[in-house]
This record gives structure tokens, sequence and C-alpha cells, in this order.
């Protein structure tokens, strides 16, 4: 079932997130890389959460995929799902329903090494490659954008 996201989904979402991250990125990015990227600011989250659109696929009361999307940036800001369930549409069902919530032509982010084929798949063109610098830490990404019919 996807539903709208919550503050109250914050802690299910960074415990979500960091084992995610850890486990389907981890033959992209160093431990290094890794344990910088989900160092994260709380404080940050919770803003995103408040402030943006967000929707979660949730199943027998598990969250499993969440995505939020920065309306004032028209970026997809965050989209991810639990590595127990990568690669079964959980991913795709929710980005295509957000997509359909969404209210401009076009839409941006930044997606890591990982995620770069799963966001050609659902129509996305790479723009640029970049490297974000977190702690002294390099992390190459994309910034990629979709046309919205």
């Amino acid at each position: 079932m996807i539903r709208k996201l919550d503050i109250k989904d914050l802690t299910s979402c960074i415990k979500l997130f960091k084992q995610s991250v850890s486990t389907l990125c981890k033959n992209d990015y160093t431990k290094e890389q890794i344990h910088v990227w989900i160092n994260i600011n709380q404080k940050a989250w919770e803003r995103k959460f408040q402030n943006q659109l967000g929707f979660v696929y949730e199943e027998k009361g598990q969250i499993i995929s969440f995505i939020n999307i920065n309306l004032e940036e028209k970026t997809l800001d965050l989209c991810f799902t639990h590595a127990s369930y990568a690669h079964q549409g959980y991913g795709k069902a929710l980005l295509e329903f957000a997509l359909k919530n969404y209210p401009y032509s076009e839409i941006y982010t930044f997606a890591s090494l990982s995620a770069k084929n799963f966001f050609l798949r659902a129509g996305f063109k790479i723009i640029k490659e970049n490297i974000a610098i977190r702690d002294q830490q390099e992390l190459k990404n994309f910034l990629m954008k979709k046309e919205i019919n």
C-alpha cells in the first residue's frame, strides 16, 4: 500500500536508508564513503519530512520503500528501498505514484552510482556527472532529469 509520508515515519525511514545504502551501494562506494553518506543530520531530515512531498510503500505495517520530493527545487531528494525488497518493483511503483502527484513538467535528481540505472530505466536522462564532497570524501553521482507529460 502506498500512503503519504508522515513525520512519524522518520525513524523507520532513516533506518531503512542506512540499511539500504550500506547494503546496496557497497560495490560502488568505499566503506569510508558509505560511512559519511549515512551520517545524516536528523534535524534536516525532519524538515524534509515536514516540508516536502513524500510517500511510503508499506506492507504489513513495515515501510519497504520511501520517496521525498522537494517541490521548491523540483528535485527528487530521497528515493530508497529496503535491500530485501530491491529489484522487485516497489521503488518503481512508488516513483510512478509520486510523479502522478507531482505538479511540474520536469524533475531532477542526483542519482548515486548504484541508482543510476534505476533512474535511466524510469526515463531520466543524465545531464552531468557530479562529485559531492562530504567530510573530505568524494561521492560520485549524476545530475539527472526527467520530462513528465
